[in-house]
Protein backbone atom coordinates (compact mmCIF):
# COMPACT_ATOMS: atom_id res chain seq x y z
CA UNK A 1 0.00 0.00 0.00
CA UNK A 2 1.22 3.36 -0.79
CA UNK A 3 2.28 5.83 1.63
CA UNK A 4 0.12 8.52 2.56
CA UNK A 5 2.07 11.85 1.70
CA UNK A 6 0.82 14.21 4.64
CA UNK A 7 2.70 16.91 2.91
CA UNK A 8 0.82 16.88 -0.02
CA UNK A 9 -2.33 16.53 1.79
CA UNK A 10 -1.39 19.67 3.92
CA UNK A 11 -1.08 21.62 0.95
CA UNK A 12 -3.98 20.89 -0.53
CA UNK A 13 -6.18 21.39 2.86
CA UNK A 14 -4.60 24.92 3.46
CA UNK A 15 -6.25 26.68 0.13
CA UNK A 16 -9.57 24.25 0.89
CA UNK A 17 -9.66 25.90 4.30
CA UNK A 18 -9.28 29.31 2.80
CA UNK A 19 -12.34 28.29 0.02
CA UNK A 20 -14.33 27.36 2.68
CA UNK A 21 -13.83 30.46 4.89
CA UNK A 22 -14.75 32.83 1.51
CA UNK A 23 -17.69 30.74 0.94
CA UNK A 24 -19.27 29.86 4.28
CA UNK A 25 -17.11 32.60 6.54
CA UNK A 26 -19.07 34.85 9.31
CA UNK A 27 -21.61 37.01 7.67
CA UNK A 28 -20.80 39.79 10.07
CA UNK A 29 -17.41 40.36 8.46
CA UNK A 30 -16.97 42.12 5.15
CA UNK A 31 -15.59 40.06 2.01
CA UNK A 32 -12.26 41.31 2.77
CA UNK A 33 -12.38 39.88 6.33
CA UNK A 34 -13.80 36.72 5.75
CA UNK A 35 -10.63 36.73 2.90
CA UNK A 36 -8.27 37.63 5.45
CA UNK A 37 -10.06 34.61 7.76
CA UNK A 38 -9.45 32.38 5.10
CA UNK A 39 -5.69 33.38 4.45
CA UNK A 40 -4.88 32.85 8.17
CA UNK A 41 -6.19 29.11 7.95
CA UNK A 42 -4.08 28.44 5.10
CA UNK A 43 -1.10 30.02 6.35
CA UNK A 44 -1.43 28.13 10.25
CA UNK A 45 -1.94 24.95 8.42
CA UNK A 46 1.22 25.46 6.60
CA UNK A 47 3.34 26.47 9.42
CA UNK A 48 2.07 23.42 11.50
CA UNK A 49 2.76 20.77 9.06
CA UNK A 50 5.64 22.65 7.42
CA UNK A 51 4.04 21.39 4.04
CA UNK A 52 6.01 24.20 2.40
CA UNK A 53 9.68 25.70 3.32
CA UNK A 54 8.26 28.54 6.11
CA UNK A 55 9.85 31.41 4.32
CA UNK A 56 7.54 30.23 1.18
CA UNK A 57 4.43 30.58 3.62
CA UNK A 58 5.93 33.04 4.89
CA UNK A 59 5.69 35.07 1.99
CA UNK A 60 2.05 34.56 1.05
CA UNK A 61 0.60 37.66 2.48
CA UNK A 62 2.14 39.90 -0.54
CA UNK A 63 1.01 37.45 -2.90
CA UNK A 64 -2.48 36.95 -1.88
CA UNK A 65 -3.55 40.27 -0.01
CA UNK A 66 -3.18 42.42 -3.07
CA UNK A 67 -4.64 39.55 -4.87
CA UNK A 68 -7.33 39.25 -3.72
CA UNK A 69 -7.95 43.45 -2.94
CA UNK A 70 -7.61 42.97 0.78
CA UNK A 71 -5.10 45.39 0.74
CA UNK A 72 -2.46 47.30 -1.81
CA UNK A 73 1.19 45.64 -1.82
CA UNK A 74 3.17 48.05 -0.09
CA UNK A 75 0.60 47.50 2.84
CA UNK A 76 1.08 43.84 2.43
CA UNK A 77 4.88 44.55 2.53
CA UNK A 78 5.46 47.50 5.15
CA UNK A 79 5.67 44.83 7.91
CA UNK A 80 8.64 42.65 6.95
CA UNK A 81 10.22 46.28 7.51
CA UNK A 82 8.86 46.43 10.55
CA UNK A 83 11.28 47.60 13.42
CA UNK A 84 10.89 44.46 15.37
CA UNK A 85 12.53 42.42 12.32
CA UNK A 86 16.00 44.58 12.88
CA UNK A 87 15.78 43.92 16.48
CA UNK A 88 15.72 40.99 15.70
CA UNK A 89 18.57 40.93 13.16
CA UNK A 90 20.77 43.47 15.70
CA UNK A 91 20.27 40.41 18.33
CA UNK A 92 21.43 37.62 15.41
CA UNK A 93 24.65 39.94 15.06
CA UNK A 94 25.46 40.27 18.69
CA UNK A 95 24.86 36.36 19.40
CA UNK A 96 26.97 35.90 16.30
CA UNK A 97 29.88 38.03 17.73
CA UNK A 98 29.83 35.95 20.85
CA UNK A 99 29.84 32.94 19.12
CA UNK A 100 33.09 33.77 17.54
CA UNK A 101 34.67 34.93 20.38
CA UNK A 102 33.42 32.02 22.21
CA UNK A 103 32.32 34.40 25.11
CA UNK A 104 29.27 32.55 25.67
CA UNK A 105 30.48 29.21 25.97
CA UNK A 106 32.39 31.09 28.97
CA UNK A 107 29.11 32.03 30.55
CA UNK A 108 27.80 28.80 29.72
CA UNK A 109 30.30 26.62 31.16
CA UNK A 110 29.90 28.71 34.95
CA UNK A 111 25.92 28.18 34.46
CA UNK A 112 26.12 24.97 33.85
CA UNK A 113 28.51 24.03 36.88
CA UNK A 114 26.28 26.30 39.19
CA UNK A 115 22.93 24.78 38.60
CA UNK A 116 24.00 21.21 37.48
CA UNK A 117 24.97 18.66 34.93
CA UNK A 118 21.36 16.74 33.58
CA UNK A 119 19.16 18.33 31.06
CA UNK A 120 16.29 18.84 33.46
CA UNK A 121 18.64 21.07 35.49
CA UNK A 122 19.90 23.11 32.60
CA UNK A 123 16.66 23.77 31.38
CA UNK A 124 15.30 25.28 34.92
CA UNK A 125 19.01 27.00 35.30
CA UNK A 126 18.26 28.38 31.77
CA UNK A 127 14.88 29.29 32.61
CA UNK A 128 14.93 30.87 36.02
CA UNK A 129 17.93 33.38 34.45
CA UNK A 130 15.59 34.31 31.45
CA UNK A 131 12.61 34.82 33.34
CA UNK A 132 14.00 37.17 36.27
CA UNK A 133 16.04 39.29 33.82
CA UNK A 134 12.97 39.82 31.95
CA UNK A 135 10.97 40.99 34.66
CA UNK A 136 13.41 44.28 34.27
CA UNK A 137 14.10 43.90 30.53
CA UNK A 138 11.86 43.58 27.56
CA UNK A 139 11.23 40.22 27.04
CA UNK A 140 12.14 40.81 23.30
CA UNK A 141 15.83 41.90 24.48
CA UNK A 142 16.18 39.29 26.85
CA UNK A 143 15.63 37.14 24.51
CA UNK A 144 18.38 38.00 22.57
CA UNK A 145 20.82 38.44 25.05
CA UNK A 146 19.74 34.78 26.50
CA UNK A 147 19.52 32.17 23.56
CA UNK A 148 23.27 32.01 22.47
CA UNK A 149 23.61 30.81 25.80
CA UNK A 150 21.06 28.37 25.90
CA UNK A 151 22.99 27.31 22.64
CA UNK A 152 25.98 26.65 24.25
CA UNK A 153 24.95 24.85 27.18
CA UNK A 154 22.59 22.58 24.82
CA UNK A 155 26.12 22.02 23.15
CA UNK A 156 27.60 20.31 25.69
CA UNK A 157 25.08 17.49 25.70
CA UNK A 158 25.84 14.81 23.23
CA UNK A 159 24.40 14.45 20.00
CA UNK A 160 22.17 11.82 19.89
CA UNK A 161 18.02 11.54 20.52
CA UNK A 162 18.44 12.44 24.28
CA UNK A 163 20.71 15.56 23.41
CA UNK A 164 18.09 16.91 21.04
CA UNK A 165 15.38 16.82 23.41
CA UNK A 166 17.91 18.98 26.22
CA UNK A 167 18.63 21.38 23.31
CA UNK A 168 14.89 21.87 22.03
CA UNK A 169 13.51 21.76 25.61
CA UNK A 170 16.57 24.54 26.37
CA UNK A 171 15.44 26.64 22.78
CA UNK A 172 11.38 26.96 24.24
CA UNK A 173 12.06 27.25 27.60
CA UNK A 174 13.95 30.68 26.80
CA UNK A 175 11.15 31.71 24.76
CA UNK A 176 8.52 31.00 27.03
CA UNK A 177 10.44 32.31 29.96
CA UNK A 178 11.07 35.25 28.58
CA UNK A 179 7.09 35.87 27.99
CA UNK A 180 6.37 34.35 31.76
CA UNK A 181 8.78 36.77 33.16
CA UNK A 182 7.34 39.60 31.76
CA UNK A 183 4.23 39.32 33.25
CA UNK A 184 6.26 40.14 36.74
CA UNK A 185 6.44 43.65 36.53
CA UNK A 186 4.48 46.48 34.50
CA UNK A 187 7.79 47.06 32.76
CA UNK A 188 8.80 43.54 31.73
CA UNK A 189 6.79 43.54 28.53
CA UNK A 190 4.94 46.04 26.49
CA UNK A 191 1.21 44.79 26.55
CA UNK A 192 1.62 45.22 30.42
CA UNK A 193 2.47 49.16 30.12
CA UNK A 194 -0.65 49.52 27.57
CA UNK A 195 -3.10 48.01 30.48
CA UNK A 196 -1.43 50.43 32.63
CA UNK A 197 -1.55 53.30 30.44
CA UNK A 198 -5.38 52.49 29.79
CA UNK A 199 -6.41 52.12 33.65
CA UNK A 200 -5.32 55.23 33.72
CA UNK A 201 -6.88 56.88 30.58
CA UNK A 202 -10.13 54.75 29.67
CA UNK A 203 -11.34 53.52 33.22
CA UNK A 204 -9.84 56.71 34.89
CA UNK A 205 -8.16 54.42 37.83
CA UNK A 206 -4.46 53.87 38.81
CA UNK A 207 -3.14 50.76 39.66
CA UNK A 208 1.04 50.88 41.24
CA UNK A 209 3.73 49.11 40.49
CA UNK A 210 3.49 47.18 44.02
CA UNK A 211 0.43 46.36 42.76
CA UNK A 212 1.03 45.33 39.80
CA UNK A 213 3.47 43.05 40.80
CA UNK A 214 1.18 41.77 43.61
CA UNK A 215 -0.61 39.97 41.04
CA UNK A 216 1.40 39.44 38.68
CA UNK A 217 4.71 38.00 40.05
CA UNK A 218 2.21 34.69 41.48
CA UNK A 219 1.30 34.57 37.65
CA UNK A 220 5.10 34.16 36.68
CA UNK A 221 6.43 32.14 39.84
CA UNK A 222 3.69 29.39 39.23
CA UNK A 223 3.51 29.02 35.40
CA UNK A 224 7.56 28.97 35.59
CA UNK A 225 7.84 25.65 36.89
CA UNK A 226 4.70 24.54 35.63
CA UNK A 227 6.33 25.39 31.85
CA UNK A 228 9.29 23.51 33.13
CA UNK A 229 7.46 20.28 34.04
CA UNK A 230 5.64 20.32 30.75
CA UNK A 231 9.03 20.72 28.96
CA UNK A 232 11.04 18.62 30.49
CA UNK A 233 8.96 15.79 31.77
CA UNK A 234 6.15 15.79 29.49
CA UNK A 235 6.96 16.84 25.92
CA UNK A 236 11.08 15.98 25.92
CA UNK A 237 11.40 14.10 28.53
CA UNK A 238 15.07 12.98 28.67
CA UNK A 239 17.22 11.48 31.45
CA UNK A 240 20.36 13.25 29.27
CA UNK A 241 23.36 14.11 31.53
CA UNK A 242 27.18 15.03 30.91
CA UNK A 243 28.52 12.03 32.32
CA UNK A 244 30.45 11.78 35.77
CA UNK A 245 33.37 13.18 34.69
CA UNK A 246 31.33 15.79 33.59
CA UNK A 247 32.46 18.74 36.01
CA UNK A 248 35.72 17.85 35.44
CA UNK A 249 35.49 18.20 32.01
CA UNK A 250 34.13 21.44 32.06
CA UNK A 251 36.34 22.77 34.64
CA UNK A 252 39.48 22.03 31.94
CA UNK A 253 37.52 23.69 29.49
CA UNK A 254 36.95 26.31 31.03
CA UNK A 255 40.60 26.68 32.00
CA UNK A 256 41.32 26.46 28.69
CA UNK A 257 40.27 29.48 27.23
CA UNK A 258 42.24 31.54 29.77
CA UNK A 259 41.59 35.10 31.22
CA UNK A 260 39.23 37.43 29.31
CA UNK A 261 41.36 39.39 27.14
CA UNK A 262 41.35 40.97 23.45
CA UNK A 263 38.72 40.48 21.34
CA UNK A 264 36.25 38.92 23.89
CA UNK A 265 36.97 41.42 26.46
CA UNK A 266 35.29 44.11 23.70
CA UNK A 267 32.53 41.45 22.98
CA UNK A 268 31.34 41.41 26.78
CA UNK A 269 31.65 44.87 27.29
CA UNK A 270 29.38 45.93 24.33
CA UNK A 271 26.90 42.92 24.92
CA UNK A 272 26.76 44.39 28.75
CA UNK A 273 26.52 47.63 27.82
CA UNK A 274 23.59 46.99 25.81
CA UNK A 275 21.94 45.19 28.43
CA UNK A 276 22.11 48.12 30.48
CA UNK A 277 21.19 50.23 27.78
CA UNK A 278 17.79 48.15 27.43
CA UNK A 279 17.04 48.04 30.98
CA UNK A 280 17.54 51.77 31.24
CA UNK A 281 15.94 53.02 28.39
CA UNK A 282 12.37 53.56 29.77
CA UNK A 283 11.89 55.34 33.24
CA UNK A 284 11.46 53.24 35.87
CA UNK A 285 8.68 54.07 38.64
CA UNK A 286 8.82 51.62 41.22
CA UNK A 287 5.77 53.39 43.16
CA UNK A 288 7.07 56.46 43.99
CA UNK A 289 10.89 56.00 43.14
CA UNK A 290 12.25 56.76 39.70
CA UNK A 291 15.67 56.00 37.75
CA UNK A 292 15.17 58.42 34.84
CA UNK A 293 15.49 56.72 31.47
CA UNK A 294 17.33 57.35 28.16
CA UNK A 295 14.54 58.12 26.50
CA UNK A 296 14.44 61.34 28.68
CA UNK A 297 17.27 62.59 26.66
CA UNK A 298 17.01 61.00 23.49
CA UNK A 299 12.94 60.62 23.60
CA UNK A 300 12.99 58.87 20.53
CA UNK A 301 15.17 56.02 21.28
CA UNK A 302 13.99 52.06 20.65
CA UNK A 303 15.20 49.08 21.54
CA UNK A 304 15.95 48.73 17.80
CA UNK A 305 17.91 51.60 17.79
CA UNK A 306 19.98 50.24 20.70
CA UNK A 307 20.74 46.99 19.58
CA UNK A 308 21.87 48.45 15.98
CA UNK A 309 24.07 50.59 17.38
CA UNK A 310 25.54 47.50 19.10
CA UNK A 311 25.76 45.83 15.86
CA UNK A 312 27.36 48.26 13.79
CA UNK A 313 29.67 48.88 16.75
CA UNK A 314 30.78 44.67 16.25
CA UNK A 315 31.78 45.79 12.68
CA UNK A 316 34.01 48.80 13.43
CA UNK A 317 35.79 47.72 16.97
CA UNK A 318 38.42 45.52 16.52
CA UNK A 319 39.91 43.01 18.49
CA UNK A 320 42.86 40.46 18.90
CA UNK A 321 42.47 37.10 18.84
CA UNK A 322 44.08 34.14 20.78
CA UNK A 323 46.53 33.79 17.92
CA UNK A 324 47.37 37.33 18.11
CA UNK A 325 45.31 38.34 14.81
CA UNK A 326 43.72 41.70 14.72
CA UNK A 327 40.44 41.86 13.22
CA UNK A 328 36.94 43.50 13.60
CA UNK A 329 34.86 41.84 16.50
CA UNK A 330 32.53 40.67 13.60
CA UNK A 331 33.07 40.27 10.13
CA UNK A 332 30.26 40.51 6.98
CA UNK A 333 31.16 36.81 6.19
CA UNK A 334 30.22 35.92 9.70
CA UNK A 335 27.06 38.32 10.03
CA UNK A 336 25.97 37.02 6.80
CA UNK A 337 24.84 33.51 7.99
CA UNK A 338 22.58 34.52 10.40
CA UNK A 339 19.04 33.16 10.37
CA UNK A 340 17.67 35.58 7.26
CA UNK A 341 14.80 33.75 6.82
CA UNK A 342 13.22 33.81 9.77
CA UNK A 343 13.17 37.96 9.74
CA UNK A 344 11.18 37.24 6.57
CA UNK A 345 8.84 34.59 8.40
CA UNK A 346 8.17 37.29 11.32
CA UNK A 347 7.56 39.36 9.46
CA UNK A 348 4.89 37.46 7.41
CA UNK A 349 3.28 36.83 10.89
CA UNK A 350 3.35 40.72 11.49
CA UNK A 351 1.40 40.97 7.40
CA UNK A 352 -1.10 38.70 8.50
CA UNK A 353 -1.67 40.47 11.99
CA UNK A 354 -1.85 43.83 10.51
CA UNK A 355 -4.89 42.52 8.46
CA UNK A 356 -6.42 40.53 10.92
CA UNK A 357 -6.54 43.68 13.13
CA UNK A 358 -7.37 45.95 10.25
CA UNK A 359 -10.15 43.90 8.77
CA UNK A 360 -12.39 43.33 12.14
CA UNK A 361 -11.30 39.84 13.06
CA UNK A 362 -9.92 40.82 16.55
CA UNK A 363 -13.46 43.27 17.03
CA UNK A 364 -15.54 40.36 15.63
CA UNK A 365 -14.32 37.34 17.89
CA UNK A 366 -14.42 39.69 20.90
CA UNK A 367 -17.90 40.92 20.19
CA UNK A 368 -18.92 37.44 21.22
CA UNK A 369 -17.98 38.13 24.65
CA UNK A 370 -21.24 39.78 25.42
CA UNK A 371 -23.09 36.30 25.57
CA UNK A 372 -21.47 35.31 28.35
CA UNK A 373 -23.43 38.11 30.36
CA UNK A 374 -24.96 36.79 33.76
CA UNK A 375 -22.16 34.37 34.20
CA UNK A 376 -20.04 34.09 37.28
CA UNK A 377 -17.05 36.13 37.27
CA UNK A 378 -14.33 33.39 36.89
CA UNK A 379 -16.68 31.81 33.11
CA UNK A 380 -16.44 35.61 32.75
CA UNK A 381 -12.77 36.08 32.93
CA UNK A 382 -12.30 32.94 31.49
CA UNK A 383 -13.86 33.52 28.33
CA UNK A 384 -12.14 36.76 27.82
CA UNK A 385 -9.14 35.23 28.47
CA UNK A 386 -9.47 32.41 25.90
CA UNK A 387 -10.34 34.89 23.06
CA UNK A 388 -7.45 37.14 23.67
CA UNK A 389 -4.80 34.24 24.04
CA UNK A 390 -6.48 33.05 20.58
CA UNK A 391 -6.01 36.95 19.45
CA UNK A 392 -2.58 36.90 20.20
CA UNK A 393 -1.50 33.68 18.65
CA UNK A 394 -2.05 35.11 15.52
CA UNK A 395 -1.55 38.70 15.88
CA UNK A 396 1.02 41.24 17.62
CA UNK A 397 0.46 40.54 21.40
CA UNK A 398 1.05 44.33 21.57
CA UNK A 399 -1.68 45.57 19.03
CA UNK A 400 -3.69 42.89 20.99
CA UNK A 401 -3.42 44.08 24.32
CA UNK A 402 -4.16 47.65 22.73
CA UNK A 403 -7.44 46.60 20.98
CA UNK A 404 -8.91 45.04 23.68
CA UNK A 405 -8.90 48.12 26.18
CA UNK A 406 -11.58 49.93 25.05
CA UNK A 407 -13.76 46.54 23.93
CA UNK A 408 -12.64 45.62 27.81
CA UNK A 409 -14.46 48.76 29.27
CA UNK A 410 -17.31 48.81 27.10
CA UNK A 411 -17.70 45.15 28.16
CA UNK A 412 -17.39 45.69 31.58
CA UNK A 413 -20.89 47.77 31.69
CA UNK A 414 -22.90 44.86 29.98
CA UNK A 415 -21.03 42.03 32.06
CA UNK A 416 -21.18 44.28 35.48
CA UNK A 417 -17.61 43.90 36.30
CA UNK A 418 -15.07 46.57 37.01
CA UNK A 419 -13.27 47.56 33.73
CA UNK A 420 -9.72 47.12 35.61
CA UNK A 421 -10.20 43.84 36.39
CA UNK A 422 -11.48 43.13 33.27
CA UNK A 423 -8.43 45.18 31.78
CA UNK A 424 -5.68 43.03 33.83
CA UNK A 425 -7.53 39.75 32.34
CA UNK A 426 -7.16 40.08 28.95
CA UNK A 427 -3.32 42.17 29.34
CA UNK A 428 -1.96 39.29 31.20
CA UNK A 429 -3.71 36.69 28.22
CA UNK A 430 -1.56 38.87 26.04
CA UNK A 431 1.16 37.44 26.90
CA UNK A 432 0.15 33.92 27.14
CA UNK A 433 0.87 32.93 23.08
CA UNK A 434 3.12 30.24 23.50
CA UNK A 435 1.67 27.72 20.37
CA UNK A 436 3.48 29.80 16.92
CA UNK A 437 6.76 31.27 16.35
CA UNK A 438 4.55 33.96 15.19
CA UNK A 439 3.23 34.66 18.11
CA UNK A 440 5.39 36.02 20.46
CA UNK A 441 8.90 38.33 19.50
CA UNK A 442 10.60 35.53 22.19
CA UNK A 443 9.29 32.21 20.15
CA UNK A 444 10.45 34.39 16.82
CA UNK A 445 13.84 34.37 18.24
CA UNK A 446 14.66 31.08 19.15
CA UNK A 447 12.89 29.85 16.20
CA UNK A 448 15.94 30.81 13.93
CA UNK A 449 18.27 29.11 16.24
CA UNK A 450 16.69 25.89 13.81
CA UNK A 451 16.60 23.09 17.09
CA UNK A 452 12.86 23.40 16.87
CA UNK A 453 10.23 23.39 14.55
CA UNK A 454 6.84 24.81 14.29
CA UNK A 455 4.86 21.26 15.33
CA UNK A 456 7.47 20.91 18.29
CA UNK A 457 6.79 24.39 19.36
CA UNK A 458 2.55 23.96 18.93
CA UNK A 459 2.99 20.70 20.88
CA UNK A 460 4.31 21.99 23.76
CA UNK A 461 2.47 25.58 23.50
CA UNK A 462 -0.35 23.72 23.35
CA UNK A 463 -0.69 22.79 26.65
CA UNK A 464 1.25 25.84 28.05
CA UNK A 465 -1.75 27.91 26.50
CA UNK A 466 -4.08 25.38 28.70
CA UNK A 467 -2.41 25.75 31.60
CA UNK A 468 -1.47 29.70 31.65
CA UNK A 469 -5.26 30.43 30.89
CA UNK A 470 -5.89 28.74 34.50
CA UNK A 471 -3.55 30.12 36.24
CA UNK A 472 -4.25 33.72 34.52
CA UNK A 473 -7.62 33.48 35.68
CA UNK A 474 -7.63 31.91 38.86
CA UNK A 475 -4.37 34.19 40.11
CA UNK A 476 -6.75 37.40 39.46
CA UNK A 477 -10.02 35.79 40.57
CA UNK A 478 -8.36 35.23 43.60
CA UNK A 479 -6.04 38.40 44.14
CA UNK A 480 -7.85 41.15 42.41
CA UNK A 481 -11.01 41.88 45.13
CA UNK A 482 -7.79 41.84 47.84
CA UNK A 483 -5.30 44.00 45.97
CA UNK A 484 -7.29 46.52 44.51
CA UNK A 485 -11.04 45.75 45.76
Amino acid sequence: MAKIDSRLIARIVGPVLFALALAFGPSELTPEGRKTLGITAWMITWLITEAVPIVATSLLPIILFPLLGVTTSRAAAAPYGNDLVFLFMAGFFIATALEYWQSHVRVAYKLVLAIGLTGKRAVLGIMLATGFISAWISNTATTAMMYPIAIAVGALFASDEAGDKVRTALMLGVAYAASIGGVTTMIGSPPNLVVVGAINELAGESISFAQFMTLGAPISLLLLPLCWFILSFVCFRTNADLGANARQVIKARLDALGPIRGGEKRVLIIFVATAIAWFLRERKDFGGFEIPGLADVFPRLSDTGIGVAAAILLFLVSGVTREGVKRPLLTWDEARKIPWDVLLFFGGGLSLADQIEQQGLTTWMAGHLEGLAGMPPVVLYLGLAVTVLILSELASNLAVAAMMMPICVALSQSLGQPPMVLMLVAGFAASTGFMLPVATPPNAIVFGSGLISVRQMAKAGFLLDIVAIIVVVGVLALLTPIVIG
